[in-house]
């Protein structure tokens, strides 16, 4: 019955989706400029994307129904699974017309949808212990987490974020097919940006709230736990006020990026307390990090604290666009990110459109968004995180945010 449930609740979500993405496609079908001339160029193509993976992730679960496995050796998978990535994901940068590769994707490959079962029913634990569950419709009697916790390894698509010179603020962002070589990042950019008020980067997503949700192939354990509970909680959000009104605006969208992000870290959190985390290091131990030489004498140097500087930056950013210098804005961003460059924090490009889109996930180094304080404060308010969800979901203003803490 359980699967039953899953399934039925997951076509209604994908039936959902689906019509909000036709309405996308044929709200964009005519180019209107550069930018989005570019962007429909390499666009990512959300339908097709579901249904190649929706019959497949579906298939398994309804395969699953007819054998059993061993449920002790869960994270022996998780293990061999992780480790895989790992050692693949190296070899890929440092060696990527090595032999060795084909062998370690087709293993991979052959235990992805074991691990994403796995994933899935762990943090389906986690959220029916915080009360986060839901009454479908026709099985009101019986409360399921809803929207079902289904994602699938995937390499995610890259985003197009497009910024005015002189002001940060998000003009546009469209989901680009992923693999782009490094060259045609920067051609994009450079297309978008022909014209001369523009400011223009494409930036790596790690998931996107599709359903499945896309989540990086190659990511490391911990973070796949954050990233699977973030977009969950998307998901989760787009039934109540806060989700809904996700399109509203930037105080909105700001909303629902800092709740999202919140979320994704409490979830895996309490992930890592229930199940543990996996020991990799073993197997493929990270390189020796080279100890700083110390000049005998010299003053230990302060330690970097890299989202204090960049809140400074991005306050000092925002002080000259005001005033008009635009030129000497970006001249401090290029400088501050090559001395973040020396503190082992690279970023291939910092400008106005970095902030743009950094800026809505309000407790990151990219914000200087109250809103993020304040959500902390409602999570500590709350007690539980399924309570911070639970408060969070009608939140659609920063008027509700601040009247939400005022009542405790």
């Amino acid at each position: 019955m359980r699967w039953f449930i899953a399934a039925y609740v997951a076509v209604v979500l994908l039936l959902g989706g689906f019509a909000a993405v036709g309405a996308v496609v044929l709200a964009d079908a005519t180019p209107s400029d550069p930018v989005q001339a570019v962007a429909d160029k390499y666009s990512f193509n959300l339908i097709k994307w579901e249904i190649r993976h929706f019959p497949e992730k579906w298939l398994y679960r309804i395969g699953g129904l007819f054998h059993r496995y061993d449920e002790g050796s869960d994270n022996q998978v998780l293990q061999r699974y992780f480790n895989l990535t790992r050692r693949e994901a190296r070899l890929q940068d440092q060696q990527p017309d090595s032999p060795g590769l084909k062998p370690m994707e087709e293993e991979r490959a052959f235990l992805e949808n074991t691990v994403e079962n796995i994933i899935e029913g762990r943090v389906t634990s986690i959220l029916e212990n915080q009360g986060l569950t839901a009454e479908p419709p026709l099985f009101s009697d019986l409360g399921v987490v809803f929207p079902p916790v289904d994602f699938e390894f995937d390499q995610p698509p890259r985003i197009l974020v497009v910024s005015p010179r002189d002001k940060i603020d998000l003009k546009s962002d469209d989901l680009l097919t992923p693999g782009l070589t490094l060259d045609t990042v920067e051609q994009i950019e450079r297309d978008a940006e022909q014209g001369p008020d523009t400011s223009a980067l494409v930036v790596q997503s790690g998931g996107v709230a599709t359903y499945p949700s896309v989540i990086d192939n190659l990511d490391d354990y911990q973070h796949v736990i954050e990233i699977v509970s973030h977009e969950w909680t998307h998901q989760y959000l787009a039934f109540y006020p806060l989700g809904a009104k996700y399109f509203g605006g930037s105080e909105l969208r700001t909303l629902n990026e800092t709740v999202a992000t919140i979320s994704g870290q409490q979830l895996a959190d309490l992930y890592f307390v229930k199940y543990g985390d996996l020991d990799l290091s073993a197997s493929d131990p990270p390189p020796a990090t080279p100890a700083p030489t110390l000049v005998p004498g010299a003053p230990t140097p302060a330690p970097f604290d890299f989202t204090t500087e960049m809140r400074s930056l991005r306050t000092q950013v925002e002080a000259l666009l005001a005033q008009g210098k635009v030129d000497e804005a970006e001249a401090l961003m290029r400088q501050k990110r090559d001395e973040f460059a020396g503190h082992g924090y690279y970023i291939r490009k910092l400008n106005q459109a970095y902030f743009a889109f950094y800026g809505f996930y309000a407790t990151g180094p990219g914000s200087i968004d109250p809103i993020g304080p304040k959500m902390e404060q409602l999570l500590a308010n709350a007690g539980s995180e399924g309570e911070f969800i639970h408060r969070a979901r009608s939140i659609t203003s920063v008027a509700d945010l601040n009247a939400a803490l005022a009542s405790g």
